[in-house]
């Protein structure tokens, strides 16, 4: 089978302290956008398309690079100068031209709309949100495995332009179950949450440099889903996230700042006791030092 989206997925689980860490900081390119992107480039495969686009905080155009070279597609990448500098030289280790540029979302879809190339945006594309729905499937399979879909109560995911929470949520309407749903943001960025937690001081920056968006297109339709849910939002500070990624480093998970945000998302549920039940915990990506 040629389709990239097959090599994605079947992420490791494992339990600690009674949290259930899921381990998609273990796709092949290292995080979680290899679900979304594999099978967004499956289809583009699929139209004949050559010539692709993407604007990235880094993650999402890692990934892309990697199934692009192996469909021997073209693709252009816009990147911010904030980018993580590991993650940017991971990226010209590819084949592909980087543009850094204060402006690069905007100046991708420019630049795509110019040379008539496909923009790989998930947050726009109605393909974007399927490639996650596995993520349900398969924690709902485990759980299945072990006694009974009834465990599992809770699942925090940590939220940029909240693709991945749409289509773990579209997952989990598809096996006609629903827990709670928690979306993670930090005290720089947290147009969703800050709805649901006020308890945090805003800040300028955040160590989780994967969570960038500021504005996305499916923002009512994040709220509903927490809100049917009855899950809730939360805002997570740098010294939480600290706190959180020590932790997982103690328990030899090495994962990303954004993983241990959605883990100090759990901790301050509970403090405010929060009734979560059986939870789980998306790590969505590796860590880059």
């Amino acid at each position: 089978m040629n389709d990239v989206s097959c090599q994605v997925g079947n992420t490791p689980e494992v339990e600690i302290e009674g949290i259930i860490f899921k381990r998609d900081d273990m796709n092949p390119s290292g995080s979680v956008k290899d679900r979304g992107i594999a099978y967004q480039l499956d289809w583009v495969k699929k139209q004949g398309i050559k010539d692709l686009v993407i604007s990235s905080s880094g993650n999402a155009a890692i990934s892309a690079c990697y199934f692009c070279k192996r469909l021997e597609l073209n693709l252009f990448v816009f990147v911010s100068p904030k980018i993580n500098h590991k993650k940017l030289d991971i990226l010209h280790q590819y084949p592909f031209q980087v543009f850094i540029n204060k402006r690069a979302k905007s100046e991708s879809i420019k630049f795509a709309k110019r040379n008539n190339f496909f923009h790989l945006r998930s947050s726009a594309d109605p393909r974007g949100t399927i490639g996650y729905q596995e993520i349900a499937k398969e924690i709902l399979e485990d759980r299945g495995n072990q006694g009974g879909w009834g465990q599992i109560n809770s699942i925090f995911i940590p939220v940029s332009s909240g693709t991945t929470l749409v289509g773990i949520n579209e997952g989990f309407g598809r096996q006609g179950f629903l827990p709670q749903i928690h979306a993670v943001q930090t005290t720089a960025i947290n147009s969703i949450a800050r709805l649901f937690d006020r308890d945090f001081r805003p800040s300028k920056t955040s160590l989780a440099d994967s969570l960038v968006a500021r504005t996305t297109p499916r923002r009512k339709q994040l709220i509903g889903i927490i809100t049917k849910s009855k899950g809730f939002g939360w805002v997570i500070a740098d010294d939480e996230i600290i706190e959180a990624s020590q932790w997982l480093e103690g328990r030899k998970l090495l994962t990303s700042f954004e993983g241990a945000a959605a883990l100090a998302g759990i901790w301050k549920a509970r403090k405010k006791n929060w009734q979560l039940g059986k939870v789980v915990c998306l790590l969505t990506g590796k860590r880059y030092i």
